[in-house]
């Protein structure tokens, strides 16, 4: 398990990089790949990118993400996930 830090809109937060965090960070990447492929599907999608996001952000940053800085947070979180997985 590592722990690095990220910055977003002038706020530091704790990334806790484990399993859990990859396991969250791949199924986001699959949901988001199901909604736009399936459009049908896509409220219930939705739903289950909405819990994804949450569990990641609950599970794997501190302090309490601020919810202005919630959606670079996740991106930087995947783009961290990505180059693990590269390496």
């Amino acid at each position: 398990m590592t722990d690095e830090n990220i910055k977003v809109n002038n706020h530091i937060y704790k990334v806790k990089l484990n399993d859990q965090t990859k396991n969250y960070a791949l199924r986001l990447k699959r949901l988001y790949q199901q909604g736009y492929s399936d459009m049908d599907s896509f409220d219930e999608v939705s739903a289950e990118i909405s819990n994804t996001v949450n569990n990641l952000l609950k599970y794997t940053l501190s302090p309490d993400v601020k919810e202005e800085d919630m959606d670079e947070a996740v991106k930087q979180v995947l783009l961290m996930v990505e180059k693990i997985g590269k390496k």
